[in-house]
């Protein structure tokens, strides 16, 4: 008599944790480099009479959409971004971690740091900039040159970021600030070239999760009429029974 109820509260349970991963992505709307996640979802049979087929619905995974967001210009020298495949190799505390956001800058020592104060790596370490060497120009293969004569003159090539790439990039594992674990999974050569002065903006589509939003809402509305409704059937045949006795 209660599988009905069951089932209805896996779909519910389910939608709640639809409405989480939509919520972030509308929070990260305007995130540089964020890339908006989606909820996997699968069917599981229950036993039925014959002839009568039940499930449950269960979340069993979150995927990242790793499409480009658009290009942003910001006339800042340490803005980057990766017009394509690729991401930036950068040292946490936890180790060596990826992202595609790419607002840098300069800690009190030169070294070129994330926005969250993580050492960009170029060549396997951090790279040391002078800003007395002249202004800071980036290739698109991620080579790192100042221009001494400020002219274009007088390059000096002092590094070269580690642009990587995965083979399969759904085993990448979000965490803080915006970083990619790759675990034991081997780098492989990027294809996207570096933009400087520029930044990738969110890849979230505000207009879709906003109708995403709107339908889990509706069906979870449903799922909570219908075992309001069941509550009250159960009741009524509970109390029918126990008044004919």
């Amino acid at each position: 008599m209660e599988t009905p109820t069951y089932i209805a509260l896996s779909r519910q349970m389910v939608l709640r944790d639809q409405m989480e991963v939509v919520a972030n992505n509308l929070a990260n709307a305007n995130t540089s480099g964020f890339k908006a996640e989606m909820m996997l979802m699968s069917e599981v049979e229950i036993p039925a009479e014959k002839g009568t087929a039940l499930s449950y619905v269960q979340d069993f995974a979150t995927a990242r959409d790793f499409s480009s967001g658009t290009l942003r210009p910001t006339g800042n020298d340490l803005d980057l971004a990766i017009q394509g495949d690729g991401f930036f190799a950068v040292q946490t505390p936890e180790g060596v971690r990826y992202t595609r956001v790419g607002r840098f800058q300069l800690d009190q020592d030169g070294t070129l740091v994330t926005s969250h104060g993580y050492p960009v790596l170029a060549s396997g370490g951090s790279v040391t900039l002078d800003p007395d060497d002249g202004p800071v120009l980036f290739g698109e293969d991620g080579s790192i040159s100042t221009d001494l004569a400020k002219n274009g003159q007088m390059l000096q090539v002092v590094g070269k970021l580690d642009i990587v790439d995965f083979a399969n990039r759904a085993a990448l594992v979000p965490g803080p600030d915006n970083v990619f674990d790759a675990g034991t999974q081997p780098t492989t050569e990027a294809t996207g070239k570096v933009a400087q002065r520029m930044l990738e903006d969110s890849n979230v589509n505000t207009i879709v999760e906003m109708t995403n939003m709107i339908e889990v809402t509706r069906n979870y509305q449903t799922m909570q009429r219908f075992l309001d409704s069941e509550h009250e059937r159960q009741r009524r045949a509970i109390s029918s029974i126990t008044s004919n006795t």
